[in-house]
């Protein structure tokens, strides 16, 4: 691999919050054309990674850079021109409910003033279409179903046709069924679009399918890299515990222990 396969690079980061140390000397890279899937549990930091990659937030110690940009080191111009080349997936799609499809996904290409009008609307349709949602931009948010709504968002994520695409907790608040067809849709961008992609996620369903590798955060550092056949093998208690969903021993004291008191506090 040499460094121009490397899209996103971190080294030695750290961030902290009033006093509590999120993120621990962080180091990753992310290379071209693959899907990278970053899994942990709530509160862990995963969001705050996605933050500093796209210069939301600026690390107390290490570096971020995207290709050969420092990210902490760009003026706001240079970042805005940076950010045309990602796309980002919010968690909760993040669409302007005043607009319509349509007006939702031509924002990003309006703003920053690519093409013309009509040209707009033809990459709007084509991004639809890839989405498998055609016929449905002149439809408000409201008009949506959570899986379209989030398809909207991906499409809105694609119309400048980034080198890397940020997915936000991609499947949260859907049903199996439309969780899957998010996945299916990661696998299809990332075939049809040759897209790089990193995805945050404690889904280990959705980490499986669309990660060619899997990295988990825990207490602000990454404790494994690894397929996901190698993460099924991973020899560490932690996670194990946590790709199979099981409590610890110590969570589970503790939380019998609570209940005892509470019940018999109640008495």
């Amino acid at each position: 691999m040499t460094r121009d396969d490397v899209i996103i690079r971190l080294v030695d980061v750290y961030k902290a919050f009033e006093g509590l140390q999120v993120l621990r000397g962080v180091n990753l890279e992310i290379r071209r054309g693959q899907t990278t899937v970053v899994i942990g549990p709530s509160g862990c930091g995963k969001s705050v990674l996605l933050k500093h990659i796209v210069g939301l937030l600026r690390p107390d110690r290490g570096d971020v850079y995207f290709r050969h940009h420092r990210i902490s080191a760009l003026s706001e111009n240079a970042l805005v021109k940076v950010r045309r080349r990602m796309g980002f997936l919010f968690q909760g799609g993040a669409l302007f409910d005043s607009m319509t499809v349509e007006q939702n996904i031509i924002f990003p290409l309006a703003e920053h003033r690519i093409g013309s009008g009509d040209q707009q609307v033809q990459r709007c349709r084509e991004v639809l279409s890839l989405v498998g949602l055609d016929g449905l931009q002149g439809r408000f948010p409201e008009e949506l179903s959570g899986g379209q709504k989030k398809r909207v968002a991906l499409a809105r994520a694609i119309a400048m046709a980034p080198e890397l695409i940020l997915y936000d907790e991609p499947t949260t608040g859907l049903d199996p069924i439309r969780a899957d067809l998010i996945n299916e849709l990661i696998l299809k961008l990332q075939q049809t679009l040759g897209t790089t992609a990193l995805v945050v996620t404690h889904d280990m369903a959705s980490a499986r399918k669309v990660g060619d590798r899997i990295v988990m955060l825990h207490e602000g550092k990454f404790i494994i890299d690894a397929t996901p056949d190698e993460l099924d093998r991973a020899d560490n208690e932690v996670v194990s515990r946590f790709v199979e969903g099981r409590a610890s021993p110590q969570e589970l004291a503790e939380l019998q222990h609570g209940q005892f008191s509470a019940w018999s506090n109640g008495r």
